[in-house]
């Protein structure tokens, strides 16, 4: 659970639950898609916070409340029936599933599921999970004896190559994608001495997959940054905002854009980044085209010779 150190006035505290998934290929009749089963849980879990209290005496209630939300962050893909029913119920999705930035690393984490990579059965889960993260967040490189005594040489050389490939993310922000939808956008170099607060991107849709958006900063630079939709949210926005944009073109009011927070120069900000208009229609034309032609290749294949 995170909690964001800035609340605004007239609203609880905030807090982020998070659920992290790393499905292998075959897993969970999905084909290693995070299916519907964990999104009605999250939806169970966010219910039962945001009702509790606590009663300390009969006369009196003293209790603290937050905003709680949820997010399911992935490195595989959702079914669509979960994507949608986390749309009605307010989850957030989070994909890394075609993000360039994390093939290296998806790779990787699917092998960790080898027997071979232990230097014992036995192992505390809680004990291995914190000398993991300390290992993977320190710069130096964490407790080697720890790691060389949970992990066997094998296990060893794929901690420090996925340590090696989380190091080439410099930048990671979080975003708000037309003001409704959360984003996670990382990139290769953090980002720096930008000094506008709206800054005009270029985006790029690759091959229905991800995102790009690319822009300079104030010394001409090229800033880029990496993020994904799954596929039945694209469809979902695109309608709903195609019909605020008909609605906003009256007014001239530009709603395409990404509300981005995170640290740059050391500086926690806040910018605008401005999109191409016909980006998202772009990314679903994309999507429909891939699914015409994966469909018409299985038609072709079933067809007798």
């Amino acid at each position: 659970m995170v909690a964001y150190d800035f609340t605004p006035s007239f609203i609880y505290p905030i807090r982020l639950i998070v659920e992290a998934k790393a499905y292998l290929p075959t897993s969970h009749n999905n084909k290693g898609k995070v299916g519907i089963s964990v999104v009605r849980n999250a939806v169970g879990v966010l219910k039962d916070v945001n009702e509790n209290f606590f009663s300390y005496n009969q006369d009196t209630y003293k209790f603290k409340r937050f905003n709680y939300t949820y997010a399911i962050f992935s490195l595989c893909r959702f079914t669509e029936d979960a994507q949608r029913y986390a749309i009605a119920h307010q989850i957030f999705l989070i994909q890394y599933y075609f993000n360039p930035l994390f093939e290296g690393i998806k790779k990787l984490i699917l092998e960790i599921n080898s027997e071979d990579l232990f230097a014992k059965q036995d192992i505390e889960l809680k004990k291995l999970r914190k000398v993991v993260r300390a290992y993977l967040q320190d710069k130096n490189g964490g407790n080697m004896k720890e790691i060389e005594e949970l992990f066997s040489p094998k296990g060893q050389q794929i901690l420090k190559e996925l340590k090696e490939e989380l190091d080439k993310i410099g930048g990671s922000y979080f975003g708000l994608l037309n003001g409704e939808y959360p984003i996670h956008l990382i990139s290769e170099k953090p980002l720096t001495k930008i000094s506008k607060d709206e800054i005009s991107a270029k985006v790029r849709v690759h091959d229905a997959k991800y995102v790009s958006l690319e822009f300079h900063n104030d010394d001409s630079e090229p800033c880029k940054l990496f993020f994904e939709l799954p596929e039945a949210i694209v469809e979902i926005f695109s309608e709903i905002w195609g019909d605020k944009r008909k609605i906003a073109e009256t007014k001239r009011k530009h709603i395409n854009y990404i509300t981005l927070t995170g640290i740059i120069d050391g500086i926690r900000r806040n910018i605008m980044i401005k999109l191409d208009e016909e980006w998202l229609n772009n990314y679903l034309m994309k999507i429909r085209m891939k699914h015409k032609a994966k469909h018409h290749s299985i038609n072709n294949y079933s067809k007798p010779h």
